[in-house]
């Protein structure tokens, strides 16, 4: 399980560890992936290939991932799972996969400061502007909740180019419905001047393509379990809490 987790996250410390008094019964599965950094290139999950059989069981299931980074920015995600029930099935290449098939109750909550948001954005526009030979002098990034399901996110920033400057604000929302799926909307570009029509022109089909796009945050190999509830708050930080666990 060790090696395998290490596929999604570069940590030299152990990322695993199980204590359990009688195989399969496990006591608990505690996976740290604190201060670790994490591979933004995912792999498509697995998906068995076949009919699965159980394989153990866990009492506690506990993630940590403290000051993980992302893209440069430190997210944080807190895990436990309760009475969670695990499959054994082959994927495709004919690896052994574990599979989490059902569990009674879980709770999630990953979190971000505004600041760190915005120390990101700033350093991925300023790496893409620079292609162009632009310099981003400042970004800010502004987020508000307009609903527990939903956010709204404007992020403004000042460009100059040789003795040219201009703001350039970029809008846009994702709203979670009633079954779970995110959607991105309202994505707005506005810039004065010439190097903000060039920025708006350069971003507009990236927007396009995102516009009303959906992400089913069911759509995840997890057996039995589903989403029973998602909040969104944000205050200094952003703060998305999910609970979760298998039909009775």
């Amino acid at each position: 399980m060790d090696q395998a987790l290490r596929t999604y996250v570069a940590k030299d410390e152990p990322v695993v560890a199980i204590s359990s008094r009688v195989f399969p019964y496990l006591d608990e599965i505690a996976i740290n992936f604190d201060g670790a950094e994490l591979d933004t290139r995912l792999p498509t999950p697995p998906k068995p290939v076949g009919e699965t059989k159980q394989a153990c069981e866990a009492a506690v299931l506990a993630v940590s991932a403290r000051k993980v980074s992302v893209q440069g920015a430190p997210i944080n995600l807190n895990l436990e799972a309760r009475d969670v029930v695990f499959h054994e099935g082959r994927g495709e290449n004919g690896d052994v996969l574990l599979l989490v098939h059902k569990l009674r109750s879980g709770h999630v909550v990953i979190s971000a400061t505004q600041l760190d948001l915005e120390n990101a954005i700033a350093k991925i526009a300023e790496r893409e502007a620079r292609k162009n030979g632009i310099a981003i002098e400042q970004t800010r990034v502004s987020l508000r909740a307009r609903g527990p399901r939903s956010i709204s996110a404007d992020v403004r920033l000042t460009a100059r180019k040789l003795l040219f400057r201009a703001n350039i604000d970029i809008s846009g929302q994702i709203h979670i419905d009633d079954e779970f799926v995110a959607r991105i909307s309202n994505l707005k570009c506005r810039g004065d001047g010439a190097i903000g029509s060039i920025a708006c022109g350069v971003l507009d089909p990236h927007l396009r393509k995102l516009e009303g796009q959906n992400f089913p945050l069911m759509s995840l190999p997890l057996g039995e379990v589903q989403l029973r509830d998602i909040r969104i708050a944000v205050a200094d930080a952003v703060e998305i809490t999910a609970d979760f666990g298998s039909a009775a």
